[in-house]
């Protein structure tokens, strides 16, 4: 990881490769980068997610990186309400995370993100599946 890359760039980057890659082996798997809203200060719209993925079902992907292992805080996920809202759509959220204290990756599927009435202070990792790699989590969800 470079001196300016933030270990969440590095997560995107390892999900980014694995996403390419399925989308070249496999015909029906297809995926989509929202722009960074952050990074263009203002200038676009907060995006629902890091992307829009499809293997026959579409589901929205949010990358994150924590150094605390056994919680996420809510201000990790700023875009929460529009998540949830289209979800009511139809699109399924993941979040997948790379805990970099214990260099492992979990995720957050739906039913983890919206189970309490309001957004929680934090997401509760410590009772999540572990994943040794980016890969073994992606295709864990998507193959």
């Amino acid at each position: 990881m470079s001196k300016k890359q933030s270990p969440g760039d590095w997560a995107e980057a390892k999900v980014q490769t694995w996403l390419e890659a399925e989308s070249a082996r496999v015909s029906s798997f297809a995926f989509h980068r929202y722009p960074d809203a952050r990074a263009a200060r203002g200038a676009l719209a907060a995006q629902p997610a890091d992307y829009l993925v499809s293997n026959g079902t579409i589901c929205h992907l949010e990358v994150k990186e924590t150094e605390q292992i056994n919680r996420l805080p809510k201000k990790k996920i700023r875009q929460y309400g529009m998540l949830l809202k289209w979800k009511w759509a139809g699109i399924t959220p993941f979040v997948v995370i790379y805990r970099s204290q214990s260099n492992d990756w979990v995720y957050l599927s739906s039913e983890q993100l919206f189970e309490f009435e309001e957004c929680p202070p934090s997401f509760d990792l410590s009772k999540r599946p572990t994943y040794t790699t980016c890969g073994d989590i992606m295709n864990w969800l998507f193959a």
